[in-house]
């Protein structure tokens, strides 16, 4: 199996090459009820996953966060569109040719955890091999590899009820990465955490993404999950809109769009600035500004665009 993923817009940017495209969705629609009153969840969403990378998708709710999650991964069969994952069009496969398309080429990451209340932690990683065809000591023995990487290796024994709730979702990680999907999925991960658990999930899907290289997909409404992610999608009224790309200008710190925003090459790199007196500035004494905050220049961009836009949605 391939490894993971970036995720991007149909947009019109520079095409990405088709053999580092995991997720591929088209025309992608899902429309419940019928009649006078049909409920368009999902509303012609184009979306492209490419290897290594995190897409955090955020919206309020009702937006269509879940519905788009659960047809990407095979669970809901969408009205119109296509999804394809690692090339395969899993929008025409028969219903008996989905659950072993799941096992093998997408891993699940629930809110709820979902894990079996008489199995141990152990047993609840080891059945999804089963499931998929590996079993005896070739199963446990993955099992417990996977479990010791993410930090339970002296809770192997432990039932669900013994576990908190931040173990509890290291188990469910564990579970979904069995049997080497070239696409995580995670719905509302962090949900039913407390800050400290909900953090140290957020820190362990960043190294899924760095050390593994392999694709998550996340629906959520934790921020902090803004500060790890490689895009920050927003999704209202079953329409995907592109956060898109932002620099925070080095003087006064605000953050700005790179396109059509005025710049200024200096020592390699360009700068992006929010008015011509900002760019003045810089240009007169740049020594001042260079490295000045920088690490947030990357990381919080998308992060105050989002604010952004939610306060426009509140305000509306």
């Amino acid at each position: 199996m391939t490894q993971v993923a970036s995720a991007e817009v149909h947009d019109g940017r520079d095409e990405a090459k088709s053999d580092e495209i995991v997720l591929d969705a088209s025309g992608l629609a899902k429309v419940f009820g019928n009649g006078s009153s049909p409920v368009r969840a999902v509303d012609g969403v184009d979306l492209r996953v490419r290897h290594g990378e995190l897409l955090l998708i955020m919206g309020p709710s009702g937006s269509g966060k879940t519905s788009l999650l659960t047809m990407i991964g095979g669970l809901l069969r969408p009205t119109s569109g296509v999804v394809r994952i690692g090339g395969h069009d899993i929008t025409s496969m028969k219903e008996s040719e989905l659950p072993e398309m799941r096992r093998h080429l997408v891993g699940f990451v629930f809110q709820t955890f979902n894990l079996l209340e008489s199995l141990s932690a152990l047993e609840n990683v080891e059945i999804a091999l089963n499931l998929a065809g590996v079993r005896g000591r070739q199963a446990r023995d993955k099992a417990r590899r996977l479990l010791t990487d993410l930090g339970l290796g002296t809770r192997l024994d432990f039932k669900p009820r013994s576990l908190s709730g931040g173990e509890k979702q290291r188990v469910s990680i564990a579970r979904a990465l069995a049997n080497d999907p070239q696409i995580l999925l995670a719905d509302e991960p962090t949900a039913n955490l407390d800050s400290k658990h909900g953090h140290d999930v957020v820190v362990l899907l960043r190294d899924i993404v760095r050390k593994q290289k392999r694709s998550v997909v996340i629906v959520s409404h934790d921020h902090r999950i803004r500060e790890v992610a490689d895009r920050v999608l927003w999704l209202e009224d079953g329409r995907i809109k592109d956060i898109g790309k932002l620099a925070r200008d080095p003087v006064c710190m605000m953050i700005v769009e790179e396109t059509g925003s005025l710049t200024y090459a200096y020592d390699g790199r360009t700068y992006h600035f929010c008015a011509q007196g900002c760019r003045r500035e810089f240009i007169h004494t740049p020594h001042m500004f260079v490295g000045r905050n920088s690490s947030e220049a990357s990381g919080k961009g998308a992060s105050a665009r989002l604010d952004e836009v939610e306060s426009q949605d509140s305000d509306d």
